[in-house]
């Protein structure tokens, strides 16, 4: 058994956990809300400790993380799982498993395997927590991402930001690179479609930006559900306001999956939200959606195209050595 690290035990042999806001009530040889951590006996444990679903090496702009060592690769890792409940869930067959017969198939792989495997595999900067939630495997997230990093090499953490700020501040010594998914700016639109809430969202966005760590943010777009233009444009204002202009947005354009069954978003919904967040940020792509000129990385200063995209492959031909436009010597990409 591995017990988990942000729990308190209560009478009767129940325990709360701590890690994110649904703060679970646990009885006795239930599962928690994530389906991901159970009572065993008064004690917390992670179900999921050391079980991988999925390991790939995988382009690091597939995260998406687009101004993290831009055209590198990555191992990326997820188990099963999740503490959000998306109607509209993009990995449902591992997040969404509670009631999945048979169960997902995983693999055990123990920290320092794990870690192994990413220092051995020359083609990969580092580790990458994805597929799933990673906070659900919060204890092997923090010893696999500590190990990597004592053997020189990068983490980083695809997530919907619903976590504590305890755990998250933990976290943040050992993960380089976040890319959180802001579903939406609408509280009632994170109750109704994720069974969740807004607040804790943005304050792990904002921690994570205080704290010098790489940032960037995923919004999926629904169309009528969060495609409203001044709810849209609000959530511009938010991000450059709280975490600057540079923070890279993605649009990323809805599919009926799971148990959602709306209609594709329409590719000029896409780009007028495009436009609107142009106003405010610097770094703004579209995903799922065939257009490389929403794709490639435009520097503020002058205009120049710094990085052009096709999928996941980039051609960097308007950058320098140093990560610097071309044309104009402005800083562009931090990490490169």
């Amino acid at each position: 058994m591995n017990e988990a690290f942000y729990y308190t035990k209560l009478e009767k042999h129940n325990v709360q956990c701590t890690l994110c806001p649904r703060m679970c009530t646990i009885e006795e040889g239930k599962f928690g809300d994530c389906h991901a951590r159970r009572n065993r006996n008064g004690v917390l444990s992670s179900e999921v400790y050391a079980k991988i679903a999925a390991v790939n090496t995988d382009p690091i702009e597939k995260k998406p993380l687009y101004h993290f060592y831009p055209g590198r690769k990555i191992t990326s890792i997820g188990t099963t799982g999740c503490n959000m409940h998306c109607s509209f869930c993009q990995n449902y067959t591992l997040s969404q498993v509670n009631n999945r017969k048979p169960p997902v198939p995983t693999k055990t792989i123990l920290p320092e395997q794990m870690a192994e495997m990413a220092l051995k595999d020359t083609s990969s900067i580092g580790l990458a927590y994805t597929y799933n939630e990673p906070t659900v495997n919060y204890e092997y997230m923090l010893e696999t991402a500590r190990l990597t990093k004592m053997g020189g090499k990068n983490t980083a953490m695809i997530s919907n930001g619903y976590i504590n700020p305890d755990p998250l501040h933990m976290l943040l010594e050992y993960i380089d690179a976040f890319n959180i998914d802001l579903k939406a700016f609408n509280n009632d639109f994170y109750k109704k479609y994720s069974k969740s809430t807004l607040k804790p969202v943005l304050k792990t966005i904002k921690e994570i930006s205080k704290s010098g760590k790489h940032l960037e943010l995923t919004n999926l777009i629904i169309p009528m559900a969060n495609s409203d233009k001044e709810e849209f444009e609000e959530m511009c204002k938010w991000i450059a306001g709280e975490t600057g202009k540079d923070t890279p947005l993605h649009l990323s354009r809805y599919f009926p999956r799971y148990e959602l069954d709306q209609y594709p978003t329409p590719a000029e919904v896409m780009f007028d939200l495009y436009d609107i967040a142009r106003t405010y940020l610097n770094y703004v792509y579209i995903g799922n959606i065939a257009t490389e000129l929403h794709s490639n990385t435009i520097c503020p200063s002058c205009g120049s195209t710094i990085v052009e995209r096709t999928y996941y492959h980039i051609a960097p031909n308007g950058l320098n050595d140093d990560g610097c436009c071309k044309n104009c010597g402005e800083k562009i990409f931090r990490y490169f």
